[in-house]
Protein backbone atom coordinates (compact mmCIF):
# COMPACT_ATOMS: atom_id res chain seq x y z
CA UNK A 1 0.00 0.00 0.00
CA UNK A 2 1.44 3.39 -0.96
CA UNK A 3 1.95 6.24 1.49
CA UNK A 4 -0.54 8.44 -0.35
CA UNK A 5 -3.44 6.03 -0.02
CA UNK A 6 -6.79 7.34 1.16
CA UNK A 7 -6.88 8.10 4.85
CA UNK A 8 -3.11 8.54 5.28
CA UNK A 9 -2.06 11.86 6.79
CA UNK A 10 1.08 13.44 5.27
CA UNK A 11 3.52 15.64 7.20
CA UNK A 12 1.47 18.76 6.57
CA UNK A 13 -1.40 17.31 8.60
CA UNK A 14 -3.97 17.19 5.77
CA UNK A 15 -5.55 14.11 4.31
CA UNK A 16 -4.62 13.43 0.70
CA UNK A 17 -7.27 11.03 -0.47
CA UNK A 18 -10.77 11.57 -1.79
CA UNK A 19 -12.53 14.89 -1.39
CA UNK A 20 -10.88 15.80 1.94
CA UNK A 21 -8.59 18.33 0.21
CA UNK A 22 -10.21 21.13 -1.74
CA UNK A 23 -8.55 22.37 -4.95
CA UNK A 24 -7.72 25.82 -3.50
CA UNK A 25 -5.75 24.31 -0.62
CA UNK A 26 -3.96 21.93 -2.96
CA UNK A 27 -3.06 24.78 -5.33
CA UNK A 28 -1.76 26.97 -2.52
CA UNK A 29 0.37 24.08 -1.21
CA UNK A 30 1.87 23.35 -4.61
CA UNK A 31 2.33 26.86 -5.99
CA UNK A 32 2.87 29.06 -2.95
CA UNK A 33 5.67 31.54 -3.57
CA UNK A 34 8.69 31.75 -1.36
CA UNK A 35 8.81 34.62 1.11
CA UNK A 36 10.38 37.70 -0.46
CA UNK A 37 11.76 39.06 2.83
CA UNK A 38 15.44 38.20 2.20
CA UNK A 39 15.34 39.82 -1.26
CA UNK A 40 13.61 42.89 0.17
CA UNK A 41 16.30 43.09 2.87
CA UNK A 42 19.03 43.05 0.21
CA UNK A 43 17.31 45.74 -1.88
CA UNK A 44 16.70 48.04 1.08
CA UNK A 45 20.20 47.57 2.46
CA UNK A 46 21.77 48.37 -0.91
CA UNK A 47 19.66 51.49 -1.32
CA UNK A 48 20.46 52.55 2.25
CA UNK A 49 24.17 52.10 1.47
CA UNK A 50 23.94 54.36 -1.58
CA UNK A 51 22.05 56.97 0.43
CA UNK A 52 24.59 56.80 3.25
CA UNK A 53 27.49 57.24 0.83
CA UNK A 54 25.79 60.34 -0.58
CA UNK A 55 25.06 61.67 2.89
CA UNK A 56 28.63 61.13 4.06
CA UNK A 57 29.94 62.83 0.90
CA UNK A 58 27.64 65.78 1.55
CA UNK A 59 28.61 66.01 5.23
CA UNK A 60 32.30 65.74 4.31
CA UNK A 61 31.92 68.77 2.07
CA UNK A 62 29.85 70.73 4.61
CA UNK A 63 31.77 70.15 7.85
CA UNK A 64 35.39 71.13 8.29
CA UNK A 65 36.64 68.39 10.62
CA UNK A 66 34.97 65.46 8.87
CA UNK A 67 37.43 65.33 5.97
CA UNK A 68 40.40 64.64 8.22
CA UNK A 69 38.43 62.17 10.32
CA UNK A 70 37.46 60.18 7.22
CA UNK A 71 41.07 59.63 6.13
CA UNK A 72 41.62 56.02 7.17
CA UNK A 73 44.36 55.62 4.56
CA UNK A 74 46.56 58.64 3.74
CA UNK A 75 47.26 57.59 0.15
CA UNK A 76 43.54 57.28 -0.62
CA UNK A 77 42.28 60.21 1.40
CA UNK A 78 38.76 60.67 2.71
CA UNK A 79 37.36 58.21 0.18
CA UNK A 80 38.75 55.34 2.26
CA UNK A 81 36.67 56.38 5.26
CA UNK A 82 33.55 57.06 3.23
CA UNK A 83 33.54 53.67 1.54
CA UNK A 84 34.54 51.78 4.68
CA UNK A 85 31.80 53.37 6.77
CA UNK A 86 29.27 52.78 4.00
CA UNK A 87 30.28 49.15 3.52
CA UNK A 88 30.11 48.33 7.23
CA UNK A 89 26.74 50.07 7.59
CA UNK A 90 25.38 48.27 4.52
CA UNK A 91 26.34 44.88 5.97
CA UNK A 92 24.84 45.70 9.37
CA UNK A 93 21.57 46.96 7.84
CA UNK A 94 21.39 43.89 5.60
CA UNK A 95 21.94 41.54 8.53
CA UNK A 96 19.30 43.25 10.69
CA UNK A 97 16.71 43.43 7.91
CA UNK A 98 17.36 39.81 6.94
CA UNK A 99 16.54 38.68 10.46
CA UNK A 100 13.46 40.92 10.70
CA UNK A 101 12.07 40.00 7.27
CA UNK A 102 13.23 36.37 7.15
CA UNK A 103 9.96 34.50 6.50
CA UNK A 104 7.75 37.39 5.49
CA UNK A 105 6.13 38.57 2.32
CA UNK A 106 6.39 42.31 1.88
CA UNK A 107 4.43 44.43 -0.57
CA UNK A 108 6.90 45.22 -3.31
CA UNK A 109 5.24 48.48 -4.35
CA UNK A 110 6.35 50.15 -1.11
CA UNK A 111 9.77 48.55 -1.27
CA UNK A 112 10.43 49.82 -4.79
CA UNK A 113 9.21 53.29 -3.85
CA UNK A 114 11.58 53.43 -0.86
CA UNK A 115 14.48 52.01 -2.90
CA UNK A 116 13.99 54.55 -5.70
CA UNK A 117 13.76 57.48 -3.27
CA UNK A 118 16.93 56.39 -1.44
CA UNK A 119 18.85 55.81 -4.68
CA UNK A 120 17.85 59.16 -6.18
CA UNK A 121 18.55 61.09 -2.97
CA UNK A 122 21.88 59.35 -2.42
CA UNK A 123 23.06 59.96 -5.97
CA UNK A 124 21.95 63.60 -5.89
CA UNK A 125 23.95 64.15 -2.70
CA UNK A 126 27.09 62.94 -4.53
CA UNK A 127 26.76 65.38 -7.46
CA UNK A 128 29.56 67.97 -7.16
CA UNK A 129 27.46 71.06 -7.99
CA UNK A 130 25.15 70.16 -5.11
CA UNK A 131 27.66 69.34 -2.35
CA UNK A 132 30.07 72.12 -3.41
CA UNK A 133 27.43 74.72 -2.54
CA UNK A 134 27.77 73.90 1.15
CA UNK A 135 31.58 73.75 1.30
CA UNK A 136 32.95 76.19 3.84
CA UNK A 137 35.07 79.09 2.71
Amino acid sequence: MSETAAGMVPESGRQTGGSATDPATLESDLFSPRPNGPAVAALLAGAAGVFLLGLITFIDAAAEGVHEWMQFQNRVGALSGKTTMTGVTWLVVWAILSVVLWRRNVRLEWVWAIVIVLLVAGNLLMVPPIFQRVEPG
